[in-house]
C-alpha cells in the first residue's frame, strides 16, 4: 500500500483556535490514514494514550487487517469546527466539530466482503479534547455526543 502520510499544516502548531483547527482537521486525516493503513503509529504519536475512542478504532481496524483482510473506505470529513477556546481545569481546549463518514467495507483475504457499514452523510457532533503543551497539540480524546 502507497499511502502517504498527511502532512501536517504549519498553522497546526499554534496556540490559537486557528491552530487548533488545523490540528483537529489533521487529525482526522491521521485517522483516514490509520483506517486505510493499519498503521496508527504517526496518530499516536498526537494522540494522548487516555483516547478510549481512538484505541476502539484501532482495535476494530486490526479485527479488518487480521489474517490479510483489509478495509476500504470509512473515511472521517470534518464538516464544521467550533471552539471557545477556553481552557478547562485540567488545562484542554474543548472542540465541537461535526463530521461525516464514507461507507466501510471489509474483506477477507480471498477479497470476499465479510462486512459492511454505512456510510453516515449526516453529520454527527463529536467533542474533541486536546491540550497545548512544548509548542504543539495532543489530542486527548473525541468521542460523539447526543444532540437532541
Amino acid at each position: 500500500m502507497n499511502i502517504p502520510v498527511p502532512e501536517k499544516p504549519a498553522l497546526a502548531d499554534e496556540n490559537s483556535v486557528e491552530g487548533l483547527e488545523a490540528f483537529t482537521e489533521w487529525w482526522f486525516e491521521l485517522l483516514n490514514y490509520a483506517q486505510a493503513t493499519n498503521d496508527f503509529e504517526p496518530l499516536w504519536a498526537v494522540t494522548g494514550s487516555e483516547c478510549d475512542t481512538c484505541r476502539n478504532v484501532e482495535a476494530s481496524t486490526a479485527d479488518s487487517y487480521a489474517h490479510e483482510g483489509w478495509m476500504q473506505g470509512g473515511d472521517v470529513t470534518m464538516k464544521t469546527f467550533d471552539s471557545k477556546f477556553e481552557k478547562t481545569t485540567k488545562g484542554t481546549f474543548e472542540s465541537y466539530v461535526t463530521t461525516t463518514q464514507s461507507a466501510i467495507v471489509v474483506y477477507d483475504s480471498a477479497g470476499k466482503v465479510i462486512d459492511e457499514v454505512a456510510a453516515y452523510s449526516e453529520p454527527a457532533v463529536n467533542l474533541a479534547i486536546a491540550i497545548y503543551a512544548d509548542g504543539a497539540w495532543e489530542m486527548t480524546d473525541v468521542g460523539s455526543i447526543e444532540v437532541n
